[in-house]
């Protein structure tokens, strides 16, 4: 046996293990995407019970100031038993922004959009990981981890990935995920040139 094909059976051993890996994860996401989901639905559709819940908490905890956060997100603040949140929803739709205008006040409003919007994040997470997955699969099927479809896969992943890190850490770790992105398919497209030369010269 060669070092080539020694080289290419480590590299077909680590992809089985990161097949498996990037599925478990891909599946992590996917509950997460329904639960969200049915977070989001039940507080939008339950806003004035759960308000009601809120209020009371927050009377119950006078004198108490406090933050109330979803991981690093500070969603409101309770001074003194009174709730008071961080953002306000907007939307471009007129009906939409009146209704976000009239429950300006409402914690659960806020906490269901976000979930919806979390969900949406994860669901993009869980492509992601599919078409990571199926990286892993084609290049076991076929051999070679240069192959057309291994590249296209892995670079459509690495562009959903940079859209999420654009929504959430902002345009300047988008740009960099971009050019990352950018930088890898070179090296991939590079690789494949020389894969097919070195086919062509046995």
């Amino acid at each position: 046996m060669n070092e080539e094909n020694k080289k290419l059976q480590n590299i077909q051993k680590s992809c089985k293990g990161a097949k498996i890996v990037s599925r478990i994860i891909d599946i992590a996401f996917i509950v997460g995407t329904v639960l969200t989901l049915i977070v989001g639905i039940v507080m939008i559709a339950g806003k004035d019970k759960f308000d009601a819940d809120f209020e009371k908490s927050a009377q119950s905890g006078k004198g108490i100031s406090t933050q109330v956060r979803i991981g690093p997100f500070v969603l409101a603040d309770v001074e003194n038993g009174e709730i008071h949140t961080k953002d306000s929803l907007e939307s471009d739709i007129p009906a939409l922004n009146t209704y976000f205008q009239a429950n300006a006040d409402s914690p659960s409003l806020l906490f269901g959009f976000y979930s919806l919007f979390v969900s949406v994040l994860m669901a993009l997470l869980a492509v992601a990981f599919a078409l990571i997955s199926s990286v892993f699969d084609t290049i076991l099927k076929e051999g070679n981890p240069f192959a057309d479809k291994a590249i296209k896969r892995t670079v459509f992943a690495m562009i959903i990935v940079c859209i999420i890190i654009t929504f959430t850490a902002g345009w300047g770790f988008g740009l960099l995920g971009a050019f990352l992105t950018w930088v890898i398919y070179t090296i991939m497209d590079y690789g494949r040139i020389l894969k097919i030369q070195s086919d062509e010269t046995l």
